[in-house]
């Protein structure tokens, strides 16, 4: 069951989540095609961006004037993402400024944000390399996981951050709204790419989030018994249950007397039924004349 409502969420998630692409860097062409999947040799940008949505990844990495023959495309998708080490290399805030030969333009294929530019400091954020935290946002896989982290907001901030003693994997930095914007600078290793998209796209987010979590809510609630029998829990024997018809059982009138057993365990809900068999007997002719 469980796995069942992972495959209704990602069907959803992947159904809602608008396709465009949007610039998430320049990175290190030599960690692309150490790391990355699928490649190819293509004519531009665009090709590169096409032949890898339509084979259902997430990323594209495009190298501009390599020499000919040699792949320039690659593709690759959430949680393979190139480490925040490729950014070590910096750039403009232009998408087109990725270094010929030497750098890949990471283009995230299916996002509703836009780029901004990139900002040197974020108003309330603090980076600690140290520990390898940021205080102010969230540790994220990469650009994509903070977009999705942000679907709500107006704005989108993530930041490469470069390895620590304390954590040693390379990682992103995420934040969400941010109380003000930074100074404007250039691109690269520990600076915030900025990333807004339209009210319509922040409230359509929060929507889906809504009925995401009814549908959850729903398969969760989900009975392990017949139809018109509801599966509840047995008291005294733990990770238990039986089925009952609230409807004509006198010992759980109603609902489940002792709580009912769902698809993630007993449920932290109250009891919603009654033993109607304690019930004194002047009160059991009320209910039946009621």
């Amino acid at each position: 069951m469980l796995s069942r409502l992972l495959l209704i969420l990602t069907t959803l998630a992947v159904i809602t989540t608008a396709q465009a692409g949007t610039f998430v860097g320049c990175v290190l062409s030599l960690t692309v095609s150490l790391t990355a999947q699928n490649g190819a040799r293509v004519s531009n940008q665009n090709a590169c961006n096409t032949r890898c949505l339509a084979a259902k990844y997430q990323y594209s990495y495009y190298t501009a004037n390599t020499v000919l023959g040699t792949v320039n495309c690659y593709c690759d998708n959430v949680g393979s993402y190139v480490a925040s080490s490729a950014y070590l290399v910096g750039s403009t805030a232009n998408p087109s400024s990725c270094l010929d030969t030497f750098q890949a333009t990471a283009t995230d294929l299916q996002t509703t944000f836009n780029f901004e530019g990139c900002s040197n400091t974020v108003t309330g954020v603090t980076i600690n390399l140290a520990q390898g935290t940021i205080l102010g946002g969230a540790i994220v896989q990469d650009p994509h996981a903070c977009f999705q982290r942000c679907a709500g907001n107006g704005n989108a901030y993530f930041i490469p951050i470069v390895p620590t003693l304390t954590a040693i994997a390379p990682t992103y930095g995420c934040v969400c709204d941010p109380s003000g914007a930074g100074t404007a600078g250039a691109c690269g290793i520990l600076q915030f790419y900025k990333y807004t998209h339209s009210a319509s796209a922040s409230q359509n987010a929060q929507s889906r989030k809504r009925q995401l979590a009814a549908m959850a809510e729903k398969e969760r609630r989900k009975s392990f018994c017949p139809k018109k029998m509801t599966s509840c829990m047995i008291p005294g024997v733990e990770d238990s249950w039986e089925c009952i018809d609230p409807q004509s059982d006198l010992e759980s009138c109603g609902g489940c007397t002792h709580g009912e057993y769902t698809a993630y365990g007993p449920s932290n809900s109250t009891a919603t039924g009654v033993d109607c068999t304690t019930m004194p007997a002047n009160r059991e002719i009320q209910i039946r004349t009621i």
